[in-house]
């Protein structure tokens, strides 16, 4: 016989190091590794230190690009690197993670090992993301976690530029780490920093960026670069989410969904000008994974947007029958 029970659950807090790397997955990909005292590394998987061993050595996590590669840096651009200069090799960036492991856990106890779990014959992943967090008296036992968010910027400092991890605080302070020694900033010195292109989105080609527990490389060729000002409209929102408040892109889903249920002309005059206020760069996140944003353009601009739609072109290409999407048109109030 089995007594009545009530069921409870409880959060663990894991403490970790963010690090500098590189995915190879066909494209090379910049990544801060999460480093967790358990033993456990975030690398796009999420298992155990041994794996973590084997995705170094089978070069799914990399300490380099071969010159004339390109480095995908998420948020912010693509560039063809040329004249490499790399700090690791595979067995010393495996020994510096296990180093800061030991920082965290000098006894090396509970370390993790990795069960896959299947519900329903399906492996149930887990994500391994941290959050960023400073303490409120810095050296205070007793101190205070205040969460931040973090995005890549490049930073000019003597000459040099720095791929840099521009994080955003709680209390609305700002952070460059990813330096010897980082810097703190208010967000208005931020805006003044970016005012004089000290933080940047576009360096000149032919210049060396280093990135700091990594290594540097000269950029030669942009495919695709994210602008400045999407970048800080992209800070604001990171402030709202920490504050507990919509960002653009929630708002605009909102006005999305207002528009649908109640297609009038002030609804998609709201439609319009919430669209407009999402960094540039995230509009396509307004929309599911397969319409992204064309149906909001659709609405906004013509009928004729659906042909920049992914799924169109690629049946057009292939003589099918041309998808469409159904959407109301606005009605006089």
């Amino acid at each position: 016989m089995r007594l009545p029970t009530t069921r409870v659950y409880r959060q663990q807090v894991l403490e970790g190091f963010s690090i500098p790397a590189l995915i190879h997955n066909g494209s090379y990909f910049f990544v801060d590794l999460d480093v967790y005292e358990n033993g456990r590394v975030q690398c796009w998987n999420f298992e155990d230190f041994a794996s973590f061993q084997r995705d170094v050595h089978r070069g799914w996590v990399v300490l380099n690009i071969p010159d004339g590669q390109a480095i995908s840096i998420h948020g912010l651009g693509n560039w063809r690197i040329n004249q490499g200069q790399w700090q690791f090799t595979k067995q010393t960036f495996i020994a510096y993670v296990e180093r800061l492991i030991r920082e965290l856990n000098p006894k090396w106890q509970n370390i993790y090992t990795y069960q896959q779990r299947r519900v329903n014959g399906v492996v149930v992943g887990e994500s391994g993301n941290g959050t960023v967090y400073k303490k409120n008296p810095p050296a205070s036992f007793f101190s205070a976690r205040i969460d931040g968010a973090s995005l890549n910027l490049f930073y000019r400092h003597e000459a040099t530029y720095w791929l840099v991890q521009v994080t955003v605080f709680a209390d609305r302070l700002v952070q460059l780490g990813r330096l010897e020694t980082p810097v703190e900033l208010t967000m208005t010195e931020l805006e003044q920093l970016v005012s004089q292109q000290v933080v940047v989105t576009e360096v000149p080609l032919g210049t060396r960026v280093r990135v700091h527990g990594l290594g540097s490389f000269m950029l030669e060729q942009a495919s695709h670069v994210v602008s400045i000002n999407s970048k800080l409209l992209e800070i604001r929102d990171m402030h709202r989410t920490l504050a507990g408040e919509p960002t653009t892109l929630e708002l605009c889903r909102q006005a999305y969904k207002d528009y649908l249920e109640k297609p009038t002309l002030s609804h998609k005059e709201a439609l319009r000008k919430a669209y407009e206020r999402v960094p540039e760069h995230l509009r396509a996140y307004v929309g599911d994974m397969d319409t992204r944003d064309t149906a909001v353009r659709m609405i906004l601009h013509g009928e004729q947007e659906i042909e920049g739609w992914s799924h169109y072109q690629v049946a057009q290409a292939r003589g099918e029958e041309l998808p469409s999407i159904n959407l109301p048109k606005p009605e006089e109030e």
